[in-house]
């Protein structure tokens, strides 16, 4: 019976990736298991693109990485990869599309990456096989390159082998099994191994290796077609090897291969999910016979875009599976509900994001995190909601919009809803516009006369409406529901020294008193927000982000030690949550609750179990947007009751309905960061401004020793309260800072603060330009000024919370 440390199941690009990288980071006692030969299920057959251009500050990082890797490995390994850098631009037929180029722009120049907009003219001279009618720009990314798919994959496995890796082919595992200890049993074909840790790097096979690990994963895979072409006589004239081209008029890839072309469309309407079963496991290196007729909209479009591609024969069409997460992104990170397990999978180009993928999963199996925020990537932003025909709905749609422009706030309503609140129908006969948050449908706006809005990055038709929405709270009061929040009871004899191990602050000590609270990592990273409220002598109320959820719930089981009387329940579906904030707030609750409110009797960041309308409430009097208000928590059967008796005692009161976006224009108000956007994984307390919130004088949290290290550095960069010179749009995250030219910053977050009339942001800056008042922000692609505020434009003294 063989150990390893860790044992990686599949050999595709992905799990031979992190092999390579756990490798790099020092870890050798490593065995990948493959049930075939290296790549042979759908590493074989891509495309080979890859590309600099992303949407994330993360996903930009992933990507770079592999463009890097793979210019380089060859060098390291002497195996040929087929490294072409051609670079690449993607073609913009909108003012929108243009304006997501810009955000693609600001985050490469922050990560030093050649990437810029080019003109129509420019992007025909880079290609001229192009046709550019209804072209209005391109984004131009210089690094953009194809590889060979197997062959970067042989040169990374060759490295991983040079560094001390076991790598296994031609042994299909056969069954998974946890010990008490926590170790994995793996049966494999050729025996069993015992792993310290296991890693689900399966590719299409992965939702069933999911299952043999005892969860569910939201995969489905897709048949994609591509077409490579016989040599094109004008290609072969050329001297310069042409740029990888992405169309959105046709949905259609375009790069040359040899003396022709590789032609890929992406269908919008009527793809093809394949294998809702899994995958048959002798299934190898398999490809589906060719669907070109059912092809034939995006190829007649594709030959109008690039008509020299139809001038000759096809050569080679290839039909395989690639797979698709709901909301298009690959599954990196910990196995949800497991402990020493990881998946390394979901994503649909993985010849582009693998070798990134491998090293920063690598880094945060050996450290304890990664360099780079892994939010966007981690597997437990979906819970079990998510599996099955939500899953197949939204991947397909997925895949349909490949190449179309995703815009702020489009919640696209395929696969939706799945969890309603029983106000739900209420609310939207008031109008309610509803976005969706794990599965949880909320109301990010009111419209009064069933407007729609029209997206955009700048500011939208719908911007007054916010701004009514943000002026009912200031001036009168406002309801949202917002039972989205992650929920949970931690009750028992040990409960308090248990949260006091877990969170960088004190928990309450006092019954009735709530606090605002943060875990790190070992290295002293943000890892998670909580709201700790104490409602009994051993029972403690958690809240946190939506969509940490199954994170949460995991950190916090995991977390209790042997023999500590502690219990942990979820308890995010049993209550709802009505926020009731402003300054006739007061006056509205009385009305109906026996309950004392004034401010002695229920101060700020209190909390009470009272009856609202003859409803039991958790109360808790604390505001996100930074007005006096209570946080009322009820038996989600109940809250139907209690949400019409707050619209009822309301109404004299000039009580409004208001949204999301109204919490994000008002809360940036305030100051107030966010979990996600403000604090993430990257990003140390002190950086975030949290220092107040880390308390040195216990003996014991994670991260403490680090936190302790670095107390009276100065950070190499702070966040930034940043008001903007903007008229047209406001910051949304991801946008580069500047001075004197050069990239400084990035901003997190920002809105438009309508009771104050500025447009605000929040960034991290270098820390030396935090004074410097020539500071910058890309917007829109112009670079508009930036003031740093000292303070928050709304309520600094927080008068109004406490009053």
């Amino acid at each position: 019976m063989e150990h390893t440390r860790v044992l990686i199941i599949g050999g595709g690009v992905y799990g031979v990736s992190l092999a390579y990288h756990l490798a790099r980071e020092g870890w050798s006692d490593v065995m990948l298991v493959e049930k075939g030969e290296l790549t042979s299920g759908s590493t074989w057959h891509a495309a080979g693109n890859t590309t600099n251009f992303a949407g994330s500050l993360g996903l930009s990082y992933v990507h770079d990485h592999g463009l890097k890797l793979y210019d380089e490995i060859q060098a390291e390994t002497g195996q040929a990869t087929g490294y072409h850098r051609c670079g690449g631009m993607r073609l913009a037929q909108t003012q929108e599309e243009l304006n997501w180029f810009a955000r693609g722009v600001g985050i490469a120049q922050h990560n030093g990456i050649a990437c810029r907009i080019i003109s129509t003219e420019e992007a025909k001279e880079r290609h001229p096989f192009i046709e550019t009618f209804g072209v209005k720009g391109a984004v131009w990314m210089e690094n953009d390159a194809y590889v060979d798919p197997t062959g970067v994959t042989m040169a990374m496995a060759k490295g991983a082998r040079a560094r001390g890796v076991k790598i296994v082919t031609n042994n299909r595992v056969t069954g998974l099994a946890q010990r008490a200890s926590g170790e994995w049993e793996v049966e494999t074909e050729n025996g069993t191994v015992i792993a310290e840790q296991i890693v689900n790097a399966g590719g299409s096979f992965a939702r069933r290796l999911g299952e043999m690990m005892g969860i569910k994963l939201p995969i489905v895979d897709m048949i994609h077609h591509y077409l490579v072409t016989e040599t094109i006589p004008e290609i072969e004239a050329l001297d310069f090897e042409l740029p990888l081209v992405r169309d959105p008029y046709s949905s259609t890839y375009f790069r040359q291969e040899r003396k022709g072309l590789v032609v890929g469309p992406y269908e919008t309407t009527g793809a093809k999910p394949c294998y809702l079963e899994g995958p048959d496991w002798d299934t190898d290196r398999f490809l589906f016979p060719n669907e070109l007729e059912r092809l034939t909209p995006w190829l007649e479009r594709a030959m109008e875009r690039m008509p020299v591609a139809g001038t000759v024969g096809v050569r080679t069409t290839i039909a395989g599976a690639i797979t698709y997460t709901p909301d298009g992104g690959f599954l990196l990170g910990p196995a949800p509900g497991l402990r020493n397990a990881w998946l390394a999978c979901g994503s649909s180009v993985g010849i582009c994001q693998g070798a990134g993928s491998g090293k920063y999963l690598a880094q945060w199996m050996v450290h304890g995190q990664a360099e780079i925020s892994m939010n966007d990537f981690d597997p437990r932003r979906w819970g079990d909601y998510a599996y099955g025909e939500y899953t197949r709905a939204k991947a397909i749609d997925a895949y349909h919009r490949n190449f179309q422009l995703h815009q702020p706030g489009e919640d696209r309503k395929t696969g939706r809803p799945l969890f309603k609140t029983p106000a739900y129908a209420r609310q939207a006969e008031q109008g309610a516009v509803f976005g969706e948050s794990f599965g949880w449908e909320r109301p990010k706006w009111y419209a009064p006369n069933g407007e729609n809005e029209e997206y955009s990055f700048a500011r939208t038709n719908i911007h007054e409406i916010i701004g009514d929405e943000c002026h009912a709270v200031r001036e009168r009061a406002g309801v949202l529901d917002l039972s989205s929040f992650s929920k949970f009871e931690i009750s028992g004899p040990n409960a308090e020294g248990y949260l006091n191990r877990l969170v960088t602050g004190t928990a309450p000590k006092r019954e009735g008193k709530s606090m605002l609270a943060y875990s790190t990592t070992a290295d002293g990273f943000i890892e998670n927000e909580w709201t700790i409220t104490r409602f009994g002598e051993n029972l403690f109320y958690l809240l946190g982000p939506a969509v940490s959820q199954t994170r949460d719930f995991d950190k916090l089981r995991f977390w209790r030690r042997s023999g500590e009387d502690v219990d942990v329940r979820n308890v995010s579906q049993e209550y709802g949550c009505l926020v009731l904030t402003g300054p006739r707030s007061r006056d509205i609750l009385s009305e109906l609750t026996d309950a004392s409110l004034d401010n002695e009797a229920f101060p700020w960041l209190d909390a009470r179990e009272i009856s609202v309308a003859s409803v039991p409430v958790r109360a808790l009097r604390l505001s996100f947007v930074g007005e006096l208000g209570w946080e009322l928590h009820v038996p989600m059967s109940d809250l139907d009751t209690a949400y019409t008796a707050i619209l009822e005692a309301g109404s004299k009161h000039g009580l409004a309905n208001f949204g999301l976006y109204a919490v994000n224009s008002l809360r940036m108000e305030k100051g107030y960061g966010a979990w996600g956007h403000e604090y993430t994984t990257d990003v140390r307390m002190k950086e975030a401004g949290l220092s107040r919130f880390v308390h040195f004088h216990k003996d014991e949290f994670l991260g403490r020793e680090a936190l302790l290290a670095c107390r009276d550095e100065t950070p190499s960069r702070q966040i930034a309260y940043l008001e903007v010179d903007a008229s047209d749009a406001d910051c949304l995250g991801s946008e580069a800072v500047f001075a004197d030219g050069k990239v400084v910053g990035l901003t997190t977050s920002g809105a438009y603060g309508h009771t104050s009339g500025k447009s605000l942001a929040f960034a991290y800056v270098d820390s030396d330009r935090m004074g410097a008042g020539d500071l910058e922000v890309g917007l829109l692609g112009q670079d508009r000024k930036v003031r740093v505020l000292s303070k928050s434009v709304h309520d600094p003294e927080n008068a109004l919370l406490k009053g």
